[in-house]
């Protein structure tokens, strides 16, 4: 696990709209589920409802995977390793840097807008990266 390592996933992906998020279930079994993200700090911010599976998952096993799109042929992967967990008092979508700018013009699609979202999605999974790897 190198810096450099995790800034380059993130330089490299940081316009995906979408990364994939792997968690374990209750029984054991993985799970994975696209989901926004953001870089605040050097952490990963996603942002969830509060009783969703993901934020049940985290709050049992911290252990999450965090794999981002590669291209056509899969020359270039991307995996983040790392530990979640569930910030029920950090800063809203709203207030988290890059957030809006990213994901806003995506929210009426959705019947969101800034309150809503902020409302309907108020919990962060703040994630630290523990090892990255790819090719």
């Amino acid at each position: 696990m190198t810096d450099a390592a995790l800034s380059k996933a993130i330089n490299d992906h940081d316009s995906d709209l979408v990364v994939w998020l792997g968690t374990v279930t209750a029984s054991g079994r993985p799970t994975i589920r696209p989901v926004w993200f953001v870089v605040d700090g050097g952490r990963l911010v996603i942002f969830s409802a509060p009783g969703a599976a993901k934020v049940r998952h985290v709050a049992r096993n911290p252990q999450v995977v965090l794999t981002f799109h590669t291209d056509p042929a899969a020359q270039e992967v991307r995996v983040i390793d790392g530990l979640a967990e569930v910030d029920q008092t950090g800063p809203p979508a709203s207030s988290t840097p890059g957030f809006l700018e990213k994901y806003e013009h995506l929210y009426a699609g959705l019947g969101y807008d800034r309150t809503s979202f902020d409302t309907a999605l108020s919990t962060r999974l703040v994630i630290t990266h523990t090892r990255t790897w790819g090719w």
